[in-house]
């Protein structure tokens, strides 16, 4: 079998013209470097040098060897900085499937701020609503996907993070003099919520029930995103996830804390049966600091496929 140390010398001997140069580069012995050539003579069946008075002198076949030798190890030198690159993480493709209200958020930063510092990562970032995101997780189509709550399938593994929901007003709102606002304090106003089979439909609806406050909405929609615009316009207020009111803080919006808690879970999903990349783990650990002004609990609920 050919190794590549007996192309280096050969290849050396090439340039160096000269065994006793050809040491020097490789940093051998002149012994070591006759022993290299003679064995790759001997594995090829053919001679690559003939020796008059001293001298190596290449045969055509040599002459001839030497390009595919350059280009083999050229070849080998290059996935050699490919294999570093990857191991520093300054390599790689990254397919990310996403809510469409996350994909005009957050994320977007974040794969900006990962990508800046790795000019030769790619990334493909694809919104669709959440059940597509679980398919193609399923299916192994995607390295992550982000959704609105973790998946319970042998297919995938999830972790989940938790926010804290926050009332949004319009700009110059009354309520916006107080620091924390309650359903009591929102009774019978016009309210931007999500729609009726949402879960946070239900968990806002009964916190104005127990309250006893009129839960008054005007308009259901499917993205918190949606919601937050409206209240900027003047429609109604709403409790919307703080990383949606974040984006739109400056687009006419009041934001306050809302009690009691109203939690949004964000279900961060990966292929069961894939080994993640580097590149990955590195750009979920991305995603989580910027995740940490947001998230109720520093110990994220971790579950894992059987």
């Amino acid at each position: 079998m050919i190794r590549l140390r007996q192309l280096e010398a050969f290849r050396a001997v090439m340039h160096a013209a000269s065994v006793t140069q050809a040491a020097e580069v490789l940093r051998i012995s002149q012994p070591a470097v006759s022993r290299l050539i003679a064995s790759l003579e001997q594995d090829l069946g053919f001679a690559l040098f003939s020796r008059r008075r001293g001298r190596l002198l290449p045969t055509p076949e040599s002459t001839f060897l030497l390009g595919e030798v350059e280009r083999a190890i050229s070849n080998l030198d290059h996935i050699g900085q490919i294999a570093e690159d990857i191991r520093n993480r300054r390599t790689g493709h990254l397919q990310i499937a996403c809510l469409p209200g996350f994909a005009t958020s957050l994320l977007p930063r974040v794969v900006a701020r990962f990508l800046a510092q790795r000019p030769d990562v790619t990334i493909s970032l694809q919104p669709r609503h959440n059940q597509r995101v679980q398919e193609w997780i399923m299916a192994q189509q995607y390295d992550v996907g982000f959704s609105e709550k973790p998946l319970d399938h042998p297919a995938v593994e999830s972790e989940t993070l938790r926010v804290r929901c926050v009332c949004i007003l319009p700009k110059g709102h009354p309520l916006a003099a107080r620091e924390v606002l309650t359903p009591n304090d929102l009774d019978g106003l016009p309210m931007i919520a999500m729609n009726r089979d949402h879960p946070h439909f239900h968990a806002l609806r009964q916190a104005f029930e127990r309250a006893g406050a009129r839960f008054n909405v005007r308009v259901e929609t499917r993205q918190f995103a949606s919601a937050c615009i409206m209240v900027g316009e003047g429609a109604g207020v709403s409790v919307v996830s703080p990383i949606d009111a974040d984006e739109y803080l400056n687009r006419g919006l009041e934001v306050r804390r809302f009690e009691p808690s109203i939690p949004f879970d964000l279900g961060i999903l990966y292929p069961a049966h894939r080994p993640r990349s580097l590149i990955l783990v590195e750009f979920v650990a991305t995603f989580h600091d910027s995740m940490k002004p947001y998230s109720i609990r520093p110990e994220m609920a971790v579950r894992r496929a059987s």
